[in-house]
């Protein structure tokens, strides 16, 4: 069993990471298990995903409380593992040197997998010191249980201080980056692609509103907003993507965006030009 081919984005050191990977948040519910979800529609919606070249699976043991990693599990069961790219997360509260190697068993454990591609520290906490939750990731890696290690959420300084306390790469900064949400590009992006780092965008689509502007490229590339969305960041250096995809026509439409080729004075544009347009709901970096 053989999928279709996902572009990489790959690093100097040598990481390779699809440039756009399935997210699942609020797949089984929200923080808790919802017991009216439907299962069965999203394990499809995974299978059809992996189906059409999305190798890259998101999940987190925040979500659903564990449940969105065990429906993970259910849609990779009997998948070739060497043709899937899964990252999990570990939540704030299992950052110790003693919860976070349990967490991350555990989130194998549901998801059958034996081992993770990606593991990331999911949110900001000062509750436990920084290099004492990085030697934790690294001794999963150390393990075998872990292939990379990297971040979530973090401005650069504290970037910077994870770098510097790790023995394995940070390879990844996973942030709420978007046409409707710019912080990244104010100094953490150009931090990234100067000490080789992926900045994957979370929630690339939330919040894009179009103008007359964006219209017109729209008709120009005989695409859709979405996909001109998710093409703006998947055109820059070191930027990869997760978004949901919860049907056929969702995977169909985020399939084009990672060939579709913008150019520079439209990329340009977009980047000087459209407004910063999500007034809430923002996850600010730290």
């Amino acid at each position: 069993m053989v999928f279709p081919m996902m572009k990489h984005k790959i690093l100097k050191n040598g990481f390779s990471i699809p440039a756009l990977g399935m997210g699942t948040w609020q797949f089984g519910g929200r923080e808790t298990h919802d017991p009216a979800n439907d299962d069965d529609a999203q394990i499809a919606a995974l299978r059809a995903g992996i189906e059409s070249g999305f190798s890259l699976i998101d999940t987190a043991e925040y979500y659903a409380d564990g449940y969105a990693e065990i429906l993970v599990g259910k849609a990779i069961a009997n998948l070739p593992r060497e043709q899937l790219f899964l990252t999990d997360k570990v939540w704030k509260t299992h950052l110790t040197k003693q919860d976070l190697p349990r967490a991350a068993e555990a989130s194998i454990q549901r998801m059958n997998c034996e081992y993770l591609d990606l593991y990331l520290y999911h949110q900001v906490s000062d509750e436990v010191p920084l290099e004492e939750s990085i030697e934790a990731m690294n001794l999963l890696v150390r393990r075998g249980l872990v292939r990379h290690i990297g971040v979530s959420n973090f401005a650069p300084a504290r970037l910077a201080r994870a770098m510097a306390a790790s023995e394995a790469p940070i390879v990844v900064n996973q942030v709420h980056y978007s046409l409707a949400v710019r912080e990244a590009e104010k100094t953490l992006l150009d931090f990234c692609q100067q000490h080789d780092v992926i900045l994957q965008a979370w929630r690339p689509l939330r919040g894009v509103e179009s103008c007359e502007e964006a219209e017109q490229l729209c008709k120009k590339y005989h695409t859709s907003l979405q996909v001109l969305a998710l093409a703006y960041l998947l055109n820059q250096n070191q930027v990869a993507a997760i978004a949901a995809m919860s049907s056929a026509a969702h995977i169909r439409e985020n399939r084009t965006a990672v060939d579709l080729q913008l150019d520079a004075e439209d990329l340009l544009w977009l980047r000087n030009c459209w407004p910063d347009q999500l007034a809430f709901g923002r996850v600010p970096l730290r």
